[in-house]
């Protein structure tokens, strides 16, 4: 019995390496430097009010500040490699933007308390 006459063939593109996989996502880019764009005038935001502060209230929230642009450093690295990669990739790169977003929030959060 010959099995080979039911398997589908897909046309093969020569312009196309078949061994990479295909960008899916490539038309995400502006997304994600939207979110960037977000996340940054929020970090602005922090910047300005610690020039309006007094020295010793500034002094005790400028950790804060720095772990947020720690944060912001890989909100920027993942959404510059987000709309490149592909499968599990994608996945992992998306999962650590979503969580240096979260970082981000909570550290805005602990900015403006007492």
């Amino acid at each position: 019995m010959d099995h080979s006459a039911s398997l589908a063939t897909v046309p093969h593109d020569p312009r196309r390496n078949p061994s990479y996989p295909a960008k899916i996502h490539a038309y995400e880019g502006p997304h994600w430097q939207a979110v960037v764009a977000q996340a940054r005038s929020r970090v602005e935001a922090v910047r300005v009010a610690l020039e309006g502060m007094a020295e010793a209230a500034r002094q005790s929230k400028l950790r804060l500040y720095h772990q947020m642009l720690g944060a912001l450093d890989q909100i920027e690295d993942m959404a510059k490699r987000l709309p490149g990669e592909v499968g599990d990739l994608y996945a992992e790169d998306r999962h650590k933007l979503e969580e240096a977003q979260a970082a981000l929030d909570r550290l805005i959060a602990r900015f403006h308390q007492p």
